[in-house]
């Protein structure tokens, strides 16, 4: 049965029983599924020199400066978005997968080395690659018919890094089917599971992100480890998947 409280505080426990190596790959995969801090400098110089027309101070150096600045950042503004986007291809996406098998392999009892990590680079990276990026497709796709489809469609491909992180060589197709199957009737759950951290979140914003860091992320990522858990022991008990397919954390 599902059990919202019960994952939460077996995943903080998770979570304060390894808390440094929990904090580190949290902070790591926050980082790196971020936003492109370079389209918000953009932004902030845009506004900046708005901010120098309204006043006068148009013949400032500080004018001058942040007008060149912007001139030199506009034409590499389409590299950082296919920076972004390489980047996000080729390694967030792959150190999600890592990341999922860190969290899962953490317990009150076992300690995981950092070094699983790096389980999404090693395993299959072509097929942990090309799963991952036809799950933020599809994803992508199903949010062009308004917002709902997406969100309701990234929910049901919840358990995919989770999934490539026991068995990265399972085929992209069975992997999102199989998530597909996993989240069906759960995901209603899973979206008040993430609505029960706004509280943490505003308060996350209110310490400039510091609370973030050191609780707020980790907590949120090992309770989600503790949702595929169960996710993936109603799959076994339905014959969804078996052991052949996701082979435990003993497989790699």
């Amino acid at each position: 049965m599902w059990d919202r409280p019960a994952f939460k505080e077996t995943g903080r426990a998770n979570f304060k029983a390894s808390y440094w190596p929990f904090v580190a790959v949290s902070v790591l995969l926050t980082l790196l599924t971020g936003q492109l801090l370079s389209l918000n400098v953009k932004d902030e110089l845009t506004q900046l020199i708005q901010l120098c027309q309204d006043y006068g101070c148009t013949s400032s150096e500080v004018f001058y400066l942040t007008q060149s600045a912007l001139h030199l950042l506009i034409p590499l503004t389409g590299y950082f978005t296919v920076l972004g986007f390489a980047l996000k291809l080729l390694v967030t996406n792959p150190y999600e997968v890592g990341a999922s098998r860190f969290f899962l392999e953490n317990t009150t009892f076992h300690t995981a080395p950092f070094s699983r990590v790096a389980v999404g680079f090693t395993g299959n990276y072509g097929n942990v690659v090309l799963t991952q990026f036809l799950r933020n497709l599809y994803t992508f796709l199903w949010s062009l018919l308004f917002v709902i489809p997406g969100i309701v469609r990234g929910y049901g491909y919840f358990a995919v890094p989770y999934i490539l992180s026991e068995n990265p060589n399972l085929d992209h197709r069975r992997v999102l089917d199989l998530s597909r199957q996993m989240t069906m009737g759960y995901k209603w759950e899973l979206f008040v599971t993430d609505l029960s951290f706004l509280g943490w979140n505003i308060l996350s914003a209110i310490t400039l992100g510091i609370v973030g860091v050191f609780y707020v992320n980790p907590y949120y990522y090992a309770t989600r480890a503790e949702i595929y858990r169960f996710l993936r022991a109603k799959a076994m008990e339905q014959g969804i998947t078996s052991a052949g397919e996701l082979p435990g954390m003993g497989s790699l």
